[in-house]
């Protein structure tokens, strides 16, 4: 059984007995017990059986037992937590991944020491206090003599000690323990205790265990700035997995709630869960980069070299100032300046604007190590040690302001030290100058408490850890070994935690508001609607759900939503125009006119009003009416060429030739399209100039590439039309196939 058929037939068994099919389940984990080929797990099954026969048959004895909850329930639990071990020992033996086999060798490793001795640890000098706790608690390490430094040994020390929390399937008394007097001492930092975390997120999230939300909720407890944020991180993830299960554990279900008397935990799980949707969004943001803007950009690059004065770039003046000239090179291209503002606005607000520049720079052998994905970047690191010793320059004012900054998050700070050492000195001297500029402005920004209060700055430490987290669940060479938490579904409005723990209603609203910003309409309208269950008579409301159904083009469920909108405010223009046009989606023309109409009275002038009562009227057929509409919107907005189609089409219908010949004329005029030649061809025949007219079909048929179909299509598209001015269906024929044989 493969690495995909065991996760699928684990959550199956898993939905089984949440779902209280424990016949059915217990069946199926049978047949997923046989390929781990483990006496021990049958054994245990047929124990779990035999107790779930008991309460069948006691259930229907006459007999009441007070305890058949309590003994379901532990039926229930254990048949969850048998099948992850069975799902974990069949890849552990069988699936041949790299994770699964790095997790072999460890068990292996430690069923190999003695009951008195679990070397976990080699070397471990980075901490007295942690080398205490670790000795009180069995775990010794060997004190191997080495040529390696304190601070190498050190970094190993906290590789291993990641990878045992990480691959651990339960925690025990020594887990706990070793865990418990991490997360409470005073001397191990806060960096090591932030690693520590993501090993715990990891492993939870890979198999269910009590002990480890535990050990989450406290590190969130603990409040020590950069680990509370993460833990919090990892909680908000294992509560959207585990939703359903936790109710099976009323001790850490009780933990769990205690959540919900913490200051700002509403903003706190917003924060977390809009970031997380946010970084569900880097894919289209890095293809926005890559597809619209930097090919821009490359098309401008003699034009930006001009302006940026490359030759003197280096100058004192340069380094102390911006380029006053910015907007003016972007004068050719003045989407290009819209688009960036966008992104710097993006950034600020969290978006991940960075992914695509740094997805490159994650080759070093660094990232070779999982737990280097998730390390904080700190100035004390022996990798950044090693790039600031072999630099001639003084490095150290910089790695101590890039550890300051929110810009970043830590593996891309990482990836950005290791580069420098492959840049030539040349570019790395402009670049750390400017670098060093830019931080020390950031750096006064962040003294002013107004600007970038506690608050703020948390949300920062959410936004670069959940950019880790995506770097490395998107990046890691071994990806697919892992559930990709950021292709998972956030229901958050089914969660039954999240609604206990989260009261404040308004984060729900805020989520929806997201996705309706975000253009993801069917997520957004599905908590709108929950939303709507309680706030009766909300006009807001019925519009955005009516807007949401809209973009998704549910045409009849919107009109529902905007005619109750309409009842709390009749004269709102923009409700009355959405009417209006969802009843053209759906056909219903004459309730659209009159919508129309009724938008008009509220505004005469309104370039859209006009044009669409326009197009209104000539889907009703009234052309002439239909054209005085198109002749004010001209007149109103004399630049708008595009008006010029309905206009000509029109005239050509109702006879009004002239008028006709003269618009398709300009249109042909400003950009040469085959169709409009068709139909200036069309208005020529009709008007008795037989030349000019077959002039315009032969040149449309060679911008056809001589497609003689396409024309023949438009021919008869439009064949009523002709007729309807005179001209003989045999003579349409004949039109058709002298054309045919004369291109």
């Amino acid at each position: 059984m493969d690495f995909k058929e065991s996760k699928k037939k684990h959550h199956h068994i898993s939905q089984l007995i949440l779902s209280n099919e424990l016949s059915l389940a217990i069946k199926e984990l049978i047949d997923f017990a046989n390929n781990a080929k483990k006496q021990f797990h049958h054994l245990q099954i047929e124990k779990l059986k035999d107790t779930y026969s008991n309460i069948l048959k006691h259930s229907f004895s006459g007999i009441d037992d007070p305890e058949r909850n309590k003994i379901y329930s532990y039926v229930q639990k254990s048949l969850l937590e048998l099948n992850d071990k069975i799902k974990e020992c069949i890849l552990t033996e069988s699936s041949g991944l790299s994770i699964y086999n790095l997790k072999w060798s460890l068990e292996k490793d430690l069923k190999s020491q003695s009951d008195e001795t679990l070397s976990l640890i080699n070397n471990l000098t980075f901490d007295k206090e942690l080398d205490n706790i670790l000795k009180d608690n069995n775990i010794n390490f060997s004190k191997e003599k080495t040529t390696d430094n304190k601070v190498i040994s050190r970094q190993n020390a906290l590789k291993e000690l990641f990878n045992f929390l990480w691959l651990t399937d339960s925690y025990h008394e020594t887990e706990n323990k070793i865990i418990n007097s991490i997360c409470f001492s005073d001397k191990i930092p806060w960096h090591d205790k932030s690693l520590v975390v993501s090993s715990l997120t990891l492993s939870l999230l890979r198999i269910f265990d009590v002990h480890k939300f535990t050990a989450l909720l406290n590190f969130y407890h603990a409040a020590e700035n950069q680990v509370w944020q993460r833990a919090l991180i990892g909680i908000v993830l294992a509560l959207n997995k585990y939703d359903e299960r936790i109710k099976l554990y009323p001790e850490l279900g009780k933990q769990i709630l205690k959540l919900s008397k913490v200051d700002d935990i509403d903003k706190q799980f917003e924060t977390v869960l809009i970031q997380i949707f946010k970084s569900k969004e880097t894919e289209k943001i890095t293809k926005k980069w890559e597809e619209e803007i930097l090919p821009e950009m490359m098309k401008m690059q003699p034009k930006i070299e001009e302006n940026l004065d490359l030759e003197n770039i280096v100058t004192d003046k340069f380094l102390e100032d911006k380029n006053p000239d910015w907007e003016k090179v972007f004068e050719d291209s003045p989407d290009l300046l819209d688009k960036l503002q966008d992104f710097s606005q993006m950034q600020i607000e969290g978006s991940d604007v960075f992914m695509s520049a740094f997805s490159k720079l994650k080759n070093f052998p660094f990232f070779n190590e999982i737990s280097n994905w998730f390390t904080p970047f700190y100035k004390e690191n022996e990798h950044i040690d090693i790039i600031v010793e072999k630099e001639e320059r003084n490095l150290f004012e910089f790695v101590e302001q890039l550890e300051k900054s929110f810009h970043m998050c830590s593996s891309d700070k990482y990836s950005f030290c290791l580069n420098l050492q492959l840049i030539p000195e040349s570019h790395k001297s402009m670049m750390m100058e400017m670098f060093n500029e830019e931080m020390k402005s950031m750096e006064e920004v962040s003294k002013d408490e107004n600007l970038l209060n506690q608050f703020a700055i948390s949300k920062n430490i959410i936004t670069q850890y959940l950019q880790d987290l995506y770097r490395f669940y998107k990046l890691h060479p071994h990806k697919n070994e892992f559930s990709d938490i950021f292709k998972w579904n956030f229901d958050v409005q089914n969660s039954d935690f999240f609604n206990k723990i989260v009261t404040n209603k308004q984060v729900i609203r805020n989520i929806a508001e997201f996705f309706l910003e975000n253009e993801h309409y069917d997520k957004a309208v599905k908590i709108f609607k929950i939303i709507e269950k309680k706030e009766e008579s909300n006009i807001e409301l019925f519009e955005k759900i009516g807007y949401c159904y809209q973009r998704l083009g549910r045409y009849s469920d919107a009109l529902i939503y905007y005619k109750r909108a309409q009842l709390l405010d009749e004269t709102k223009q923009w409700i009355i125009k959405k009417i209006a046009l969802c009843n053209r989606y759906l056909n219903n023309h004459e309730e659209a006119l009159k919508y129309y109409k009724e938008a008009e009275k509220l505004d005469a002038e309104n370039l859209y009003i006009q044009a669409y009562i326009g197009h209104t009227l000539m889907r009703l057929e009234k052309y002439d009416e239909a054209l005085k509409y198109y002749f004010k919107v001209e007149y109103l907005a004399p630049s708008n060429e595009k008006i010029q189609n309905p206009i000509a089409w029109i005239s050509f219908i109702i006879g009004k030739f002239d008028t006709a010949i003269k618009y398709y004329k300009k249109i042909i005029e400003k950009n040469s399209n085959e169709f409009d030649l068709i139909h200036l061809g069309h208005v020529y025949w009709c008007a008795g100039k037989l030349d000019n007219a077959i002039k315009c079909y032969k040149k449309a048929l060679n911008s056809f590439n001589e497609d003689f179909d396409k024309l023949q299509e438009s021919f008869n598209e439009n064949r009523s039309y002709l007729i309807k001015h005179g001209i003989k269906e045999l003579d349409i024929s004949l039109m058709k196939d002298y054309l045919h044989n004369n291109s």
